[in-house]
């Protein structure tokens, strides 16, 4: 293989983001907390836990498509969101 394209691929699957700040990106408030719905949470307030505790805080994990682009919009509010549950009828995608 010749190094030029070597070197293109290496380029690609470097990660640029800092391993703290790309943990933040792709997974804050993905999950739920385990711990909230055993009343064991002790960041639950002043609400610092690294997870969700109620579906409005829940986030969806952002993610990079083949050909550049996300599964989401972050900027497109939901047409069709529930404010009681937290979800968005139209999914994920």
């Amino acid at each position: 293989m010749p190094s030029g394209s070597n070197e293109k691929t290496n380029s690609l699957s470097q990660q640029t983001e800092k391993p703290h700040h790309y943990k933040y990106l792709k997974e804050f408030r993905v999950e739920q907390c385990t711990q909230f719905l055993q009343h064991k949470c002790s960041q639950h307030k002043p609400f610092t836990c690294f997870n969700w505790h109620f579906m409005n805080q829940r986030r969806r994990r952002p993610i990079r498509r083949r050909d550049g682009t996300f599964n989401y919009n972050p900027d497109v509010y939901c047409t069709s969101y529930d404010e009681t549950s937290g979800i968005c009828q139209n999914g994920d995608e």
